[in-house]
């Protein structure tokens, strides 16, 4: 019983600490400034990087030929 009581113990140590770190993650989410601008940079920069992904794979695809200068 010993053993049992002693995991049970450790197991909810370790779930109150998520716990504590999740709560001070929230709160230091809170603080953070929400601006529209910041969020619609973002989202644009995650746009042009798809296309840019885009086209360098579209480029690694693309035969190429290599001409040799004898």
């Amino acid at each position: 019983m010993g053993s049992n009581m002693y995991l049970y113990e450790k197991a909810r140590e370790s779930h109150d600490q998520d716990l504590l770190r999740e709560m001070a993650e929230s709160r230091l989410l809170e603080h953070l400034p929400r601006h529209r601008l910041s969020r619609r940079v973002a989202g644009k920069l995650g746009v042009l990087r798809l296309q840019l992904g885009a086209r360098l794979k579209q480029f690694e695809h693309s035969p190429t030929v290599l001409q040799e200068h004898v």
